[in-house]
């Protein structure tokens, strides 16, 4: 009766096919790596002793304390000073007020600066949480002492100032140690190993009267996360050492760029992985439970 009915060509249909799949695939990504960041979420709030993630979170304290280590065996070749631990720089402080030495200004340099990253890390909110790495988001603190390791870079290498170099560095120092400390579950400390090692210490001699008396004894978690810094730590002292007398002539403090590489990457793309990383657990996860749920309602 004069209607039509339109037939699409054979590679039309195949392409339209094709556009609907990736759409659905696509949605099931999607939908696979939002499971993903609530279960990232979820742990990133539980107890250090609970987390099931934990093995990740030594992952990153170990990150974290290697690129330290590398940053300050990198100030100690070129700027003669630690950047990151501040008792040393405390004593020496005081040494160099009773000997009248103008270096006093650069030792308390250091230790206000590292202050003031702690400062900043405070204000900053959700912006600076220690939190970020473990639920896919990115960290604008970190990126800012990524940034701070390359402008102290750039004032020692381009400017000749290893004054304002040590201080820059000293700041992304006292950025990175706030920020890692400042997760959910309990601080994981970037930058120094005094106190850890004093906790993990307390905690073996606690489990030790626990196991010896025949009571509850405490959770190791803390123990060996604070192992874990100390060793990251060494292996980055090791590190700094192995490239600055190979390239120490050549590049000098740009060697810098190394570790703040290494905090910019986990300040951006890190998290992402990580999420990505994460996705088949989750979806493994998700399918127990529809399971389970199932078998119930059976």
């Amino acid at each position: 009766f004069g209607s039509s009915v339109s037939v699409l060509p054979l590679h039309h249909r195949i392409e339209r096919l094709l556009l609907q799949h990736c759409s659905i695939s696509s949605d099931l990504l999607e939908l696979a790596s939002c499971r993903a960041v609530e279960d990232m979420v979820a742990a990133s709030k539980m107890p250090m002793d609970k987390r099931p993630d934990f093995g990740r979170v030594l992952s990153i304290a170990a990150y974290y304390t290697t690129l330290s280590g590398m940053l300050n065996g990198f100030a100690l070749s070129e700027l003669g000073a630690p950047i990151g631990y501040t008792s040393g720089a405390c004593v020496n402080a005081g040494r160099l007020m009773g000997a009248g030495d103008p270096a006093l200004k650069n030792i308390l340099g250091i230790c206000v600066s590292y202050i003031f990253g702690g400062f900043l890390a405070g204000a900053g909110g959700q912006l600076t949480d220690g939190d970020a790495i473990f639920e896919g988001r990115q960290s604008p603190g970190m990126l800012l002492a990524a940034v701070l390791i390359l402008l102290g870079a750039h004032a020692k290498k381009n400017l000749g100032r290893p004054w304002l170099a040590c201080q820059l560095w000293a700041l992304s120092q006292g950025i990175t140690n706030a920020v890692a400390t400042r997760c959910t579950s309990g601080p994981i400390r970037a930058t120094h190993t005094g106190g850890g090692q004093t906790d993990a210490g307390l905690f073996l001699g606690m489990w030790f009267r626990g196991w010896y008396e025949c009571k509850a004894v405490p959770n190791l978690r803390k123990v060996v996360l604070n192992m874990t810094c100390t060793v990251g730590m060494i292996v980055g002292g090791l590190l700094s050492q192995k490239v600055y007398s190979k390239y120490g002539k050549q590049y000098g403090a740009w060697l810098g760029a190394i570790p703040a590489g290494m905090l910019a990457l986990s300040a951006t793309a890190l998290p992402q992985m990580i999420v990505h990383m994460n996705e088949p657990k989750a979806e493994k996860k998700k399918e127990e439970e529809e399971a389970e749920a199932n078998r119930r309602s059976k």
